[in-house]
């Protein structure tokens, strides 16, 4: 059974002893992180990226507008708030690209990947702690930029892929 090792603002660690299915033992460790979502929204034929300071790196990353869901939210709720927050632009509305588990091997992180088509102007309000400026890229140039491998953050290029081959903007055959 795990037992909590460390409890922090954002995370919790937990490790101990596990049974695996073929009835061996070994000593697991996991990060347990509530879902987050991630949303590819669009503006007048532009992405709305945002390009923020991440303590964790020490740096700026160019990233798609994301957040946790909060307890009590749907990730529908949560995509919607984090949008306007980070961006000031509010979905008209919101379509569910993919879910799925971030990093099986060790987190319980489970994230949601929306894309808004729509945006009508909002207010811009991002938490104190989040040092954020809103880059809008027309998304041809986004569509090149996540096949040459330019943007670093996985979701928001897992979200480009998918949406650009939607639109067949990339071709995979030449990957």
């Amino acid at each position: 059974m795990m037992e909590v090792k460390y409890r922090g603002k954002r995370i919790t660690v937990e490790g101990g002893p596990v049974r695996l299915p073929n009835g061996l033992e070994t000593t697991a460790e996991r990060v347990v992180f509530p879902p987050v979502v991630t949303v590819l929204a669009l503006h007048d034929g532009d992405v709305l990226f945002v390009r923020q300071y991440r303590p964790a790196l020490g740096r700026y990353t160019l990233e798609l507008p994301s957040g946790v869901v909060a307890d009590g939210e749907t990730p529908e709720d949560a995509a919607a708030r984090e949008l306007e927050e980070e961006t000031g632009f509010k979905p008209t509305s919101l379509e569910l690209l993919f879910k799925g588990i971030v990093s099986p091997g060790y987190s319980t992180e489970v994230a949601h990947i929306f894309l808004a088509r729509d945006t009508i102007p909002g207010r811009i309000s991002p938490e104190p702690y989040e040092v954020i400026e809103v880059v809008k890229i027309p998304l041809s140039e986004a569509c090149e930029k996540a096949h040459k491998m330019e943007i670093e953050d996985l979701r928001a290029t897992a979200a480009l892929a998918l949406y650009c081959a939607k639109l067949n903007k990339i071709d995979f055959d030449n990957y």
